[in-house]
């Protein structure tokens, strides 16, 4: 995580939206599920409880927002917002709008086998539609309640 930050910040993510106080938006690169998107925070914390409170209560609130910008982006049935980190052991939420025409609308994602092999494969290379979806996702941040630092998307 913290290499991909070093990434986004040289313009070198094609998958990066903006920076917010607390961390950076990117879209996954795997889009099996429309809008998937990461927040990753900018300290190099393992857990949310391991930010200080100031920066924590900051810090889900941008993650809830930007929750709520694809919300407003991708209009989905459900809005999943996971913090795992047993791979990447850096505090980053997984955003994952669902549809009710996901092949397994009501299940977890980790048990869409076609899901895991795109996701653990890397996904794809950025196209139109990748910067689509950057370009209606950081519309909707600038919308919502929070402050974007830096933009990472060609308008």
């Amino acid at each position: 995580m913290c290499d991909a930050a070093e990434r986004i910040e040289a313009g070198e993510h094609p998958f990066a939206i903006a920076r917010l106080a607390t961390g950076y938006v990117t879209l996954c690169a795997t889009q099996y599920f429309r809008g998937y998107t990461f927040f990753a925070a900018r300290s190099c914390v393992r857990e949310v409880y391991d930010l200080p409170a100031a920066e924590r209560a900051t810090h889900l609130h941008e993650m809830a927002e930007v929750a709520h910008a694809l919300d407003r982006a991708f209009s989905p049935r459900k809005m999943n917002c996971e913090a795992l980190g047993n791979g990447v052991p850096h505090l980053h939420w997984h955003l994952i709008p669902r549809y009710d025409s996901d092949p397994h609308p009501r299940g977890p994602v980790w048990e869409d086998l076609s899901f895991l092999r795109q996701f653990w494969l890397g996904g794809s290379q950025p196209d139109e539609s990748t910067d689509d979806a950057r370009r209606a996702i950081l519309a909707e941040l600038r919308r919502g309640d929070v402050q974007i630092e830096r933009e990472f998307v060609d308008t």
